[in-house]
């Protein structure tokens, strides 16, 4: 038997993963790149990052941004990134990936997206450059 929270679960699941389509798109990412495991992983994780927070839903919804934004970060480059959004942009989204390089914690919400999009090789030539393909897996 299928419970309110089971409905409503599936429900804000559903919604927080078109939000990563969508965000994904409007950052040049074109979804397929993204399977449903990538998916459902990232949403898995940014509830989690999400977990115990007052405005848990909304805290979701912009992790999921933010998943998208590092994603298009990876998946297109840094110099792509300045030449669609400008350097303000790039920057920042530099400064997220430098951090998690040189934090080498493996397991914050940036780290882990970045070793998906590395696991899954869909990672500019650059960014798999500057990884050093330092990466395990």
């Amino acid at each position: 038997m299928v419970s309110i929270a089971d409905f409503f679960g599936s429900s804000k699941r559903r919604a927080a993963l078109q939000l990563l389509d969508r965000t994904l798109i409007s950052y040049e990412v074109n979804p397929a790149y993204i399977d449903d495991g990538m998916r459902f992983a990232i949403f898995r994780w940014a509830q989690e990052a999400a977990a115990g927070t007052m405005s848990e839903h909304g805290v979701t919804d912009a992790l999921m941004r933010e998943a998208a934004a590092m994603i298009s970060f990876c998946v297109i480059g840094p110099a792509e990134t300045e030449a669609l959004w400008g350097a303000a942009v790039r920057s920042e989204r530099e400064a997220r990936f430098d951090a998690v390089l040189a934090s080498g914690d493996e397991e914050t919400f940036d780290a882990k997206l970045i070793k998906l999009v590395l696991a899954k090789d869909i990672a500019a030539p650059d960014i798999l450059a500057r990884v050093g393909l330092e990466e395990d897996e």
